[in-house]
């Protein structure tokens, strides 16, 4: 929290780059902050100071000064937190987070050069405003805002970050199985990343387990986790005396039981990968490729990129 308020002082420090426009705004920051400080001798009414930060923080958001909007969010949190309203100090610390995250998706797009400390500072903000919910028992929401960071730091490539973000959403949502799962499945796609094989692997196995026999949405995300875990035995080449029970029906699965009846023509083309990859015949591979490809989703492209590899 520290190192968010000395990076906001940065930002007070440098309001001689504000143009007219965002001058007044930011006048009308330290007209509030300086309207607390006169009071410390009486009770401060808290409750008006918030309300003026966060329509300031607005007005900023709409003049594209993300960092300095971040600002009075923050302080619009600092404030409902002296009242003990934590559902709005959270939501502020996320405003701000959204903001900081914003300024440094600019940066990002347009390829400028940049030391991410808004970033960190939009990392920090979120953190803050999952323990908030966190301490007053709101797991939902805390997970809803720990998915929230995980997909930015995604979107940046930190997939480490983005996996510890994953992982605590999927803990706090355990009591609905349904998000816990897709999050799973979010996590093991972040460890495909980080080329943590064996891991991903392991999780797409315990969503498999989880869905066998349900309807609706989970056949689909069942479905979809099999093609996943089915490409990562293959990459992984294990030897028949480790692999364990349930690899080997998801590998009969796509090698025999196909044979005894009609699948999709994804599922065929399945089976053939698995035929050639296991009789290492390349040119087979090569050939199935192509048509295979066409036919699957972004990330199993990326395995049966692997896989040819």
């Amino acid at each position: 929290i520290k190192w968010i308020y000395m990076y906001m002082d940065d930002l007070a420090m440098a309001q001689i780059y504000l143009d007219e426009r965002s001058l007044t705004l930011f006048d009308q920051y330290r007209a509030v902050a300086s309207k607390i400080k006169k009071r410390l001798l009486k009770k401060p009414n808290i409750r008006e100071a918030s309300d003026s930060y966060g329509k300031l923080a607005n007005a900023l958001k709409n003049e594209d000064s993300q960092e300095y909007a971040a600002l009075c969010f923050s302080a619009m949190a600092k404030c409902n937190q002296l009242m003990s309203d934590s559902t709005g100090e959270a939501e502020a610390w996320a405003g701000a987070g959204h903001q900081f995250i914003t300024a440094e998706e600019i940066l990002y797009s347009s390829k400028s050069a940049s030391y991410e400390q808004s970033l960190e500072a939009g990392v920090q903000c979120f953190q803050i405003a999952i323990q908030v919910h966190e301490k007053k028992g709101n797991d939902i929401l805390a997970a809803s805002f720990c998915l929230e960071i995980a997909h930015y730091l995604t979107d940046f490539k930190k997939f480490h970050e983005a996996e510890t973000f994953f992982q605590k959403a999927a803990i706090l949502q355990s009591e609905i199985p349904a998000c816990h799962l897709q999050t799973l499945e979010n996590l093991a796609s972040c460890k495909i990343q980080l080329r943590e094989y064996d891991s991903a692997l392991g999780i797409y196995m315990k969503i498999i387990k989880e869905t066998s026999g349900r309807e609706g949405s989970s056949t689909v995300l069942h479905y979809r986790c099999e093609i996943a875990a089915l490409l990562l035995l293959l990459i992984l080449e294990i030897p028949g005396k480790y692999m364990k029970p349930e690899h080997n029906e998801i590998i009969k699965k796509y090698k025999i039981d196909l044979l005894k009846g009609s699948g999709s023509e994804k599922d065929v083309l399945l089976q053939s990968l698995v035929i050639a990859t296991e009789e290492k015949d390349y040119h087979a591979m090569k050939n199935v490729r192509p048509m295979l490809s066409t036919q699957l989703d972004k990330e199993h492209q990326q395995l049966l990129n692997l896989l040819m590899e």
